[in-house]
């Protein structure tokens, strides 16, 4: 099959398909256009739709066990992917990285001990550090005069002082779609090693970074062996998060043997049918989908840039360097969050709003996820247009 622009730019029917993103009657009624949770609005690789088919029509669905394969593929799509080298016993299978980010949290922290979280960052990060019973320890992110961000390095190590001995980071990162260079992640493995901290990175959105960057792995930081996880997913990038499978690697076997002895304490099952076939699907052969979305993402993201700039001038677009989502400063059209996603109702346009990643870092902005067709997505900001920029007049 040719994965080409015309195969993305097809459209979907997926409302009435108990779709979270277009069925969650809290967040998108009827005419509603969802540009919020990041599920993208493309049909998936045809061998991962044929291995679901071949599944399916087996006439039993009893309890599974993964394959020796399965952490094979993994490892291989990887080294070919991203220059990373993983051995299969390296590998822990797990429901979702969501799952990992909570398991890690309750697995190398104490009760009540702060957790470093750099924000804004993905909502579930907050939540993984507070429903475990600790206490995070915000590394806020700095933003220059080009609306970019960095990590602040002196605050990191100011947390570690006062007691951090865990740091969750988002690489990419979400929302603010930052790709992490090698001397930022290098210093920042310093810092864990030199307070004997360790490091979990989520890497789900490592597939989506555009040129002239590219992608670096925790794993491939030198020195980070001793201290550091990386979890990842097929679900982001191949458009399965349904069907709930994910990895944590670490290339320190104590770590690892850690985490799985506490997610087994803790009864996680992982590892359904379905998700093993298409998962395996997915990272022996869909390499050629794989690139045809990601040229169609390049796309997007200078639609984004070219629409934004005509139709919402005060708006401020953070550099998208990485993922399919963008972050979107609209303090000029509203101060609140609340505000804005009310105008933006009102016009039948939903984003996320910038406090689900900090209460306060995120008041005013908004992410946009411009993973769907591109007709979509320019219909999307004529109509946040329309919301914003011509009701401000």
């Amino acid at each position: 099959m040719k994965y080409d622009r015309a195969f993305f730019d097809a459209p979907v029917p997926r409302r009435g398909t108990r779709c979270e993103k277009w069925d969650d009657p809290k967040q998108c009624g009827p005419e509603d256009l969802p540009l919020w949770v990041a599920d993208w609005d493309f049909r998936c690789a045809e061998p991962i739709r044929e291995a679901l088919r071949r599944r399916a029509e087996m006439a039993c669905y009893g309890y599974a066990c993964a394959d020796p394969a399965d952490n094979q593929a993994f490892c291989d799509y990887w080294q070919r992917r991203h220059g990373v080298s993983i051995a299969p016993d390296q590998v822990l299978m797990l429901p979702s990285v969501v799952t990992g980010l909570r398991q890690a949290v309750l697995t190398f922290s104490r009760p009540n001990e702060g957790v470093v979280i750099f924000t804004p960052v993905y909502g579930p990060f907050h939540d993984a550090v507070t429903r475990g019973g600790r206490r995070i320890y915000a590394a806020p992110l700095t933003r220059d005069e080009n609306a970019r961000y960095h990590m602040d390095l002196e605050r990191v190590e100011q947390r570690l002082k006062e007691g951090a001995r865990l740091i969750l980071l988002c690489n990419p990162h979400n929302p603010v779609s930052r790709t992490w260079h090698m001397e930022e992640l290098a210093a920042l493995a310093s810092l864990a090693r030199r307070y004997n901290a360790l490091l979990v990175s989520d890497e789900i959105h490592a597939d989506f970074v555009y040129t002239p960057n590219r992608h670096h792995s925790i794993l491939t930081v030198p020195g980070a062996d001793a201290c550091a996880v990386m979890l990842a997913s097929a679900s982001k990038t191949f458009n399965v998060p349904g069907l709930q499978q994910s990895m944590a690697v670490s290339h320190n076997q104590e770590l690892l043997d850690k985490l799985k002895e506490n997610v087994e304490r803790q009864g996680v099952m992982c590892g359904n049918v379905f998700a093993l076939d298409a998962t395996q699907a997915a990272y022996t052969q869909c390499d050629d989908w794989l690139d045809g979305l990601k040229a169609y993402l390049e796309e997007g993201r200078e639609i984004v840039r070219q629409e934004v700039a005509v139709r919402l001038p005060r708006a401020v677009l953070t550099p998208i360097e990485a993922t399919a989502l963008c972050w979107l400063d609209l303090r000029a059209y509203a101060s609140t969050c609340k505000e804005l996603a009310e105008r933006l109702r009102a016009h039948h346009v939903v984003l996320t709003g910038g406090t689900f990643f900090d209460k306060q870092l995120g008041e005013g902005f908004m992410r946009l996820n411009f993973a769907c067709p591109h007709s979509s997505l320019r219909e999307g900001v004529r109509r946040m247009a329309e919301a914003l920029e011509k009701n401000d007049r």
